[in-house]
């Protein structure tokens, strides 16, 4: 179940949340981190759809998607807990 909490921003970090696709969720990810009894951690889960197999696991959105070595096929990708 999801709880509201109200954020103050000065206008440099209002307009630095305005142009991010989802404020809140980047709000929940950073508190994770710093919750001590946390056991998981998030990470950016890069696969190719024909084969699921073959995956990495980074710390970023990378800027460029890579592509499979079996079919050179662009990756896709999604935000995981791991």
């Amino acid at each position: 179940m999801k709880r509201h909490k109200m954020v103050n921003l000065c206008p440099t970090t209002y307009e630095i949340a305005s142009k991010m696709k989802n404020f809140s969720k980047y709000v929940r990810e950073q508190l994770l981190k710093q919750d001590e009894r946390n056991t998981f951690q998030i990470k950016y889960h890069i696969f190719c759809p024909d084969h699921p197999d073959f995956y990495h696991e980074v710390d970023k959105v990378p800027v460029f998607m890579p592509h499979c070595i079996t079919c050179n096929k662009e990756m896709v990708g999604k935000w995981v807990n791991v």
